[in-house]
């Protein structure tokens, strides 16, 4: 008996296609489904996508080579991923990946001689708070230690399916250290919304006197939605994604839209290394944020909302279609929502691995199956965002508490934080402390008690909100965290005494220069240039001119670089020299500049072919003047 032939390209995109509906903008969905079908997207199916589809191989081929989980090259049954952030870094990360790849007979970034596995890091998994980690074929494994790490090798080489493993494998904590007043008492399913709709209550008494009961219920929706949006405002919510913009700007300037067309896009695509508050929410308080992104439709009459979540948590799908599922059948999701006008639901898109996605013109190409590179400023989303229609961004946090808001009233919420600050905010804290996780604080918390109530009382540095924010010393440790002082999008690394900063400084600059999109000359050179700049302190040759070169790259790439990513990149570097200047002076033995490519060094290959050991052989060394 023939053993069956193996399924043609055509075979295996069917279904996807039939998943996907055929549609050109769910092109990376596609693309990430038969990346996980074959651990590879071949030309071969490259070339039938476009045919399919009808659009242009090139664009394809774009996308495929755009994003780090997407590869035409086959990544082995089992691919593995490990996280090579700073914190794995500290927990032993870099030496728990060579004990793997001995244990496989696999040499890293490659895949192993039977294609049986490869192993890779990834600049950061959203699980620093139990590190080391990483991901097996998209699932998460935490808390690697050698014995894991054996036992992974043991289950690869025995090809044991991944749905037969061991489950405390793949368990991922996700409690709150400490709670504040908006996630200590979490919202009861539908409680936000009730609130938003129940705001245009007083119309209904002119149901049956003045108007028809379809044209009431349209005016009480509509007042129900500029109410919540009033409270919006009175909370003084700022987006909790970085940026800081008023919420209630953002959603009055979709409602007050001459297009009906409207949407409302939640970013989940926490890629910051050191941040993993997202995950959490997602996981313990989807209904809060679901509901805050319903509550949003509402509030700017937009009828569909769409969840961008980074691939790294791609396990959390089967767990948010099921909420999404569960508030359906409550009537809290879809059609006649509770009973009332108001018709909104909610998709689910994945990315597949690319930090500049965050940027939310960047995500919206990407939601549209497009290269995630962000456009102009201008025009904003919210006149011309998803599809070129008035969209509303903003980040789980901000969702989250936003239905809160609309339970509690705004007043109540402006009642915490500081003046410009309102309300609370999240924090991630990891690296070198007695409690790693999530810590919810009233806006205007210090450093120092965050630190405190983490066990972190031996640190010498803190970065705050994450490689593009800011790096502080024990001198900032008194510093507020609030858009007034110290603004953080919610991470904090911890570097103890011990610590040498310049390891975290060097880590930064490698992910920035693999992060860039590559658009702005600015960027994509900057950030080459300062990694290498980096490198050369890192073999012994920097020198104070090289500080200055550093420094002056840095102030090009804030002031010309297109979007947040090459604007922010350097301030690691220029936070580090400012703060802690011993980890680049440790670093120069010279006070002269010394060229980091060593010219006569390269001519030694030729000497010893030739034979030639004369001084005329060499090229001539400048005497160094000792720091």
């Amino acid at each position: 008996m023939k053993p069956a032939a193996a399924p043609s390209i055509q075979e295996i995109l069917e279904p996807i296609l039939l998943r996907y509906g055929g549609r050109p903008d769910l092109l990376l969905q596609i693309l990430i489904a038969v990346q996980k079908k074959l651990s590879c997207v071949p030309p071969a199916a490259i070339a039938a996508l476009a045919e399919r589809l009808a659009i242009p191989l090139v664009r394809v081929q774009g996308v495929v080579s755009f994003y780090a989980f997407l590869s035409t090259e086959f990544q082995g049954d089992y691919a593995i991923y490990l996280s090579d952030n700073i914190t794995d870094q500290m927990l032993g990360s870099r030496e728990l990946a060579a004990h793997l790849c001995g244990k496989l007979g696999v040499s890293l970034g490659q895949v192993r001689a039977d294609g049986r596995v490869s192993v890779r890091f990834t600049s950061c998994t959203g699980m620093c708070d139990q590190g080391p980690a990483g991901l097996i074929n998209f699932r998460p494994v935490t808390r690697l230690t050698r014995d894991r790490m054996e036992r992974i090798a043991d289950l690869v080489n025995a090809r044991v399916p991944m749905e037969d493993w061991p489950g405390e494998l793949f368990q991922v904590e996700t409690a709150m250290r400490r709670s504040d007043v908006v996630f200590r008492r979490p919202l009861k399913p539908g409680e936000g919304l009730r609130a938003s709709l129940e705001r245009g209550g007083e119309i209904l008494s002119t149901w049956a006197e003045d108007l028809a009961p379809s044209d009431a219920r349209k005016h009480h929706l509509e007042r129900g939605g500029a109410e919540t949006l009033k409270e919006i405002y009175k909370s003084g919510l700022r987006g909790r994604g970085g940026a800081g913009f008023k919420t209630g700007i953002k959603w009055q300037s979709v409602r007050g839209a001459s297009d009906p067309e409207r949407y409302v896009l939640c970013n989940a695509d926490e890629g910051e290394p050191g941040t993993f508050k997202d995950r959490v929410l997602l996981t313990d308080y989807a209904d809060m944020v679901f509901e805050g992104m319903t509550i949003c439709g509402h509030a700017v009459g937009a009828r569909k909302g769409i969840l961008y979540v980074r691939q790294e948590y791609a396990y959390l799908e089967e767990h948010l279609e099921g909420v999404l599922a569960r508030r359906r059948e409550a009537g809290l999701l879809g059609e006649n929502i509770l009973d009332s006008a108001l018709d909104f639901d909610i998709g689910i898109h994945f990315g597949a691995g690319a930090y500049i996605c965050g940027m939310e013109s960047a995500m919206i190409k990407s939601i549209e199956g497009r290269r995630g590179i962000p456009r102009q400023r201008w025009p904003l989303p919210v006149h011309h965002g998803y599809r070129r229609k008035p969209t509303v961004v903003n980040n789980v946090e901000t969702f989250a508490a936003a239905a809160v808001i609309s339970a509690r009233g705004g007043e109540w919420y402006a009642r915490n934080g500081t003046a410009e600050s309102s309300g609370t905010k999240l924090f991630c804290v990891s690296g070198d402390c007695e409690r790693p996780g999530i810590y919810e604080y009233p806006w205007g918390v210090t450093v120092r008690e965050v630190l405190r109530d983490c066990g972190a009382l031996e640190a010498q540095g803190v970065q705050v909100g994450g490689p593009s924010g800011t790096l502080i010393n024990a001198g900032d440790f008194d510093r507020e965290i609030s858009f007034e002082d110290l603004s953080s999008v919610g991470t904090m690394m911890v570097f103890a005494k011990q610590r040498d900063l310049f390891d975290a400084v060097r880590n930064y600059a490698q992910f920035f220069r693999h992060e860039s999109c590559g658009l702005c000359t600015s960027c994509r050179i900057g950030t080459t240039l300062l990694a290498n700049y980096v490198e050369k302190f890192a073999k012994g040759y920097g020198s104070p001119v090289d500080l200055e070169e550093m420094q002056g790259i840095g102030q090009i790439m804030k002031t010309m670089s297109h979007c947040g990513l090459g604007q922010t990149a350097s301030l690691h570097i220029s936070d580090s020299i400012a703060k802690f200047p011993s980890i680049w002076a440790g670093r120069m033995r010279t006070t002269e500049f010394i060229p980091a490519f060593d010219l006569d060094g390269a001519l030694a290959e030729a000497r010893s072919l030739t034979g030639r050991t004369d001084a005329d052989a060499h090229l001539p060394h400048p005497v160094p003047q000792e720091a």
